[in-house]
């Protein structure tokens, strides 16, 4: 909000509350963003190994957690999202996007053999 003196406050991107159903879907399309964005580097670390797989995966987990801090940093300091609903929807749908990137990660090691 900004705020004049002889105007009073002034909304930035909206002008009415968002309601708690918009919030939850905000929310949750940012998680199946992230959790898209995971399964993408992961398939694309699965032709790699050792350290080339770790930075990978790190760099990438690392790039994704910053973007989503980001916009939600924006969503929450410049939109009139409810707070409760939004992370809600957020977070549930973050889970199971690691989730699937674990299993994905996880099923790719076993599918590799291992040197004796």
């Amino acid at each position: 909000m900004l705020d004049f003196p002889e105007r009073g406050p002034i909304p930035i991107l909206s002008v009415r509350p968002m309601t708690a159903i918009t919030s939850l879907l905000l929310g949750a399309a940012l998680g199946v963003a992230h959790g898209l964005a995971g399964l993408v580097i992961a398939r694309l670390a699965r032709g790699a190994s050792g350290n080339v797989l770790a930075t990978v995966i790190l760099g990438g987990t690392a790039l994704r957690m910053m973007m989503v801090l980001g916009v939600v940093a924006l969503l929450l300091l410049f939109s009139s999202v409810q707070i409760a609903s939004f992370i809600t929807g957020l977070g549930v749908t973050f889970v199971i996007g690691l989730i699937a990137e674990v299993f994905l990660l996880l099923r790719h090691s076993s599918a590799t053999p291992t040197r004796a």
